[in-house]
């Protein structure tokens, strides 16, 4: 085992990463409210075949691409401030220690 001190995180990096994390969240409770909310107008509305289709469609497409995107745009900012205060606390601090196991590469 050694130690190892992290003085900086990348910004974009950690920005991303919960960006991404938010964006599966953010399909996971879409395809959930697409779901409820289709199933929610169709049996409280008596709309015809058509206005059921484009109705069912506008909201399940609205739900499973909104809701990602914009789970993605508030996660990537998240983690972008989240970083941005790690650098600054982590430089007047003098860096965080970590301790890490080496591990031989595995032969295939």
């Amino acid at each position: 085992m050694s130690n190892i001190t992290v003085t900086r995180v990348g910004v974009l990096s950690i920005g991303k990463l919960i960006g991404t994390v938010n964006l599966i969240i953010g399909l996971a409770v879409g395809l959930i409210t697409a779901i409820a909310g289709t199933i929610s107008y169709l049996t409280n509305t008596t709309p015809t075949v058509v206005d059921g289709l484009l109705a069912s469609l506008a909201i399940i497409l609205s739900a499973v691409i909104l809701y990602p995107l914009v789970m993605f745009a508030f996660g990537w900012l998240y983690g972008v401030l989240v970083a941005f205060i790690f650098n600054v606390v982590v430089g007047v601090s003098g860096g965080v220690d970590l301790t890490v196991k080496e591990e031989s590469p595995r032969r295939k």
